[in-house]
């Protein structure tokens, strides 16, 4: 996401169609789905979630709660919220949560207690294992999204800021994987890496200088937003091309649309939802699903990109999409 922001404040106030045709349904084989999720803030706010469910016929394929390491409020594995969340979901419509962990002390930015290089060094090995077997006490799957947007220049972990580099992210990311899932790992298997940078942007590392390798990633992930003004207003598909073909280009990995979100300036925000999820079902078969950042990001200078802006069209656009069943997958 192109932005000179700070998404901790978020963190710390917990963060063309397929058609058959003719063919006889005998022969038509079964019907792609992709799943659709939703980040909301606070994550908590299971009022909040239940509002949305009613509002848009559905649960969630996919629901993002933020983790920080050094956050004293928000450092644990947050089981409770986990609990609350699962206890919406129903075997037809699971919901897994996307739990977006950053290295970071919410309460001091520049603080370097959370560097690639003291990951490396087994400085964080404890608290890793620690929440690791909490993961794997909890047993249902999870989307672990670890260090988002490593690749960009705007948060603590990025790969330029302090003695980050992107072989050290690399480095960093194997080190957690293993304590996951490795040998001598906990054996957290329910727990699905989901490496998650930003789209190619000017200033950013490559994507390629940041790729862990496919026996680390269960999950391609990308962050895309239609920023228009002063921008160009840009369609769904022309918001995911970049990093979908950079990814494309690393592997064949399933890809997750993390964080998405259309402003409301511009051009047409309904048509946008409208028009865009069956051309990027269309055009990605990579693609396995994509979460909508339905937050109001003007507090900190940047935009409100909720469903309900400008109004309720949006979001009754987003249940129209909900209600088709190419839309109704699950992950993982």
């Amino acid at each position: 996401m192109r932005r000179n922001r700070f998404r901790i404040a978020i963190l710390l106030l917990l963060t063309a169609a397929l058609s058959v045709g003719a063919v006889s349904p005998a022969l038509a084989g079964p019907t792609r789905q992709m799943a659709l999720g939703v980040s909301m803030d606070p994550p908590s706010d299971m009022d909040r979630l239940d509002q949305f469910i009613a509002d848009t016929g559905r649960n969630p394929a996919i629901y993002s709660i933020w983790n920080s390491w050094g956050s004293g409020c928000c450092k644990l594995f947050p089981r409770a919220v986990l609990d609350q969340v699962q206890a919406r979901a129903t075997q037809s419509q699971p919901i897994t949560p996307m739990i977006i962990w950053q290295p970071v002390d919410g309460s001091n930015l520049e603080s370097q207690a959370y560097t690639y290089r003291k990951i490396i060094r087994g400085n964080h090995d404890a608290y890793i294992r620690t929440w690791a077997r909490a993961a794997k006490d909890y047993g249902k799957p999870i989307l672990l999204r670890f260090a988002h947007e490593m690749n960009g220049t705007w948060f603590p972990w990025s790969t330029q800021r302090f003695d980050n580099t992107p072989t050290r992210f690399i480095l960093a990311y194997q080190r957690i994987w293993n304590i996951f899932k490795g040998p001598n790992g906990v054996g957290a298997t329910n727990v699905k890496f989901l490496w998650s940078p930003n789209q190619p942007c000017p200033n950013c590392d490559t994507l390629a200088s940041v790729w862990p390798g496919k026996k680390y990633v269960d999950y391609a992930g990308l962050s895309s937003f239609n920023w228009s003004t002063p921008q160009a207003w840009k369609s769904m598909v022309a918001t995911f091309a970049p990093a979908m073909n950079a990814i494309a280009a690393l592997t064949s990995k399933p890809v997750i649309v993390t964080e998405t979100a259309s402003v409301a300036v511009g051009g047409d925000k309904v048509a946008w939802i409208t028009n865009g999820y069956p051309a990027v079902y269309a055009k990605w078969p990579q693609l396995k699903a994509v979460v909508y950042f339905n937050v109001d990001t003007r507090f900190m200078g940047q935009r409100d990109w909720r469903l309900t802006t400008p109004d309720r069209a949006p979001l009754d656009a987003y249940a129209a999409i909900l209600a088709d069943a190419r839309f109704q997958g699950t992950v993982p």
